[in-house]
């Protein structure tokens, strides 16, 4: 038995830095990993299984251009966010873009922490991707996409200046 209680209590603490962030009520606050996202739920991690963007939309998204960044802002109490952050990893995953850096953020149910992040980048609605070039918003995302996630972020990266 004391083998088992073990085992359990080295699980948990296995998985307790997976977040990078503060919990609270199983909401994930602040810089996250990726992968917490998928950990979220079983749903969560079948619809980036099942996603299959277009490839036309992932051949542009792999298309080299000046490095850029995107930052994703979610929720893990938000059914917009389960749908759409395990999407967005899938079409990354496929894309495999260069030289873009991905961060990821929780914020709480009232989309008012972590205050300074919420803050800065004006989040209303999550999930809200931002992508940026240097230090300027090339464009944003917010909720959910026009047509699909894909197309949508290809139509922003097509904005990124390319390489010289």
């Amino acid at each position: 038995m004391a083998h088992s209680v073990f085992g359990c209590a080295v699980t948990l603490c296995a998985l307790l830095p997976a977040s990078q962030a503060g919990a609270s009520d199983d909401v994930l606050l602040g810089r996250t990993r990726a992968s917490a996202s998928l950990a979220l739920s079983k749903a969560c991690q079948n619809g980036h299984d099942s996603y299959e963007p277009r490839a036309e939309d992932i051949h542009v998204l792999a298309a080299p251009r000046s490095p850029a960044t995107l930052d994703v802002y979610f929720g893990s109490w938000c059914g917009d966010s389960r749908r759409e952050v395990p999407r967005l990893l899938k079409i990354l995953d496929r894309a495999a873009p260069r030289d873009l850096r991905v961060r990821f953020y929780g914020v709480d149910r009232a989309k008012k922490e972590p205050a300074r992040l919420v803050t800065r980048a004006r989040i209303e609605r999550v999930p809200t991707i931002i992508l940026s070039a240097g230090r300027r918003e090339v464009g944003r995302i917010v909720e959910a996409p026009q047509s699909t996630l894909e197309h949508d972020l290809a139509l922003l990266f097509e904005r990124i200046p390319a390489e010289p």
